[in-house]
């Protein structure tokens, strides 16, 4: 008998599981597509996979994990589900169980930012046939954004999700980018730009562009919605609070960066 599995996902997770479809709160994006199969890399209890395929956001999925218990798990819900024969399950490290075009699509979510840095260096993504991912990074999100800008992978959307009083990030990232894809992110960090010019040094206006939009996403930042505001608010009460019991003299490195973060900070609020 099947179920809905969306009354048993966090906030977080349907979010995710959203963006693979360019769907966001109910609302459908021009982008939307079907994939033929994604991989769902740490499936935890299957949950993305379950509900992907009963949204019609796939057609197919396989739902992966290192460990085995949670990978029990997923097996026992998607059998509830009565999906077993469209979502197979795999003990897999990363994605080193994954032949290559098996899937289409990619979900890595709810793991630090090295760790999905790590998977993704360890494949060959381009092989395997995977075009469109969703990563939700859980850690190091400045660095990890730094990354896939140097990969050319393009991050087509993100989003701030709260949930349970956490801030997560998920990004739904293009791996095989074309010359359009490329000048359109650029053209998002230039609206960036367009957006501080005038409150930055002329001479510091491109590199302070850079820095928000690897700090915090250009999406996020031209979107403007209430949630990276609270976030805003959030890191500079951390900021300040940090920085008023540093000893400045012995740490002048890590006050320069806790001043430059809440200007930052100041600038977009």
């Amino acid at each position: 008998m099947r179920y809905d599995v969306t009354a048993r996902m966090s906030a977080r997770l349907l979010a995710v599981a959203d963006m693979m479809g360019n769907v966001y709160n109910g609302a459908s994006c021009a982008l939307a597509r079907r994939f033929e199969c994604v991989a769902d890399v740490g499936c935890d209890h299957g949950y993305v996979s379950i509900y992907l395929v009963q949204k019609g956001i796939a057609k197919r999925a396989i739902a992966m994990d290192v460990r085995q218990g949670p990978l029990s798990m997923a097996k026992e819900n998607i059998s509830q589900m009565g999906l077993s024969d469209r979502i197979d399950t795999r003990l897999s490290d990363g994605l080193t169980c994954l032949k290559d075009g098996e899937a289409d699509g990619l979900v890595i979510a709810g793991m630090g930012g090295r760790l999905i840095m790590s998977i993704l260096e360890h494949s060959d993504i381009s092989s395997l046939g995977i075009k469109m991912a969703l990563l939700q990074p859980q850690s190091e999100l400045e660095l990890f954004r730094e990354y896939l800008g140097s990969k050319g992978y393009g991050i087509i959307d993100e989003r701030i999700v709260l949930d349970d009083g956490k801030y997560y990030f998920p990004m739904l990232v293009q791996f095989c980018c074309n010359l359009d894809d490329l000048q359109e992110q650029a053209g998002a960090e230039d609206k960036v730009r367009k957006l501080i010019a005038g409150r930055v040094p002329d001479d510091e206006l491109g590199q302070t562009a850079r820095r928000l939009c690897s700090r915090y996403g250009a999406h996020n930042i031209l979107r403007g919605d209430a949630c990276l505001k609270s976030y805003l608010e959030h890191g500079r009460e951390v900021a300040k609070s940090v920085l008023a019991s540093l000893d400045k003299e012995q740490h002048p490195e890590r006050a320069g960066q806790l001043e430059q973060e809440l200007g930052d900070i100041e600038l977009l609020l």
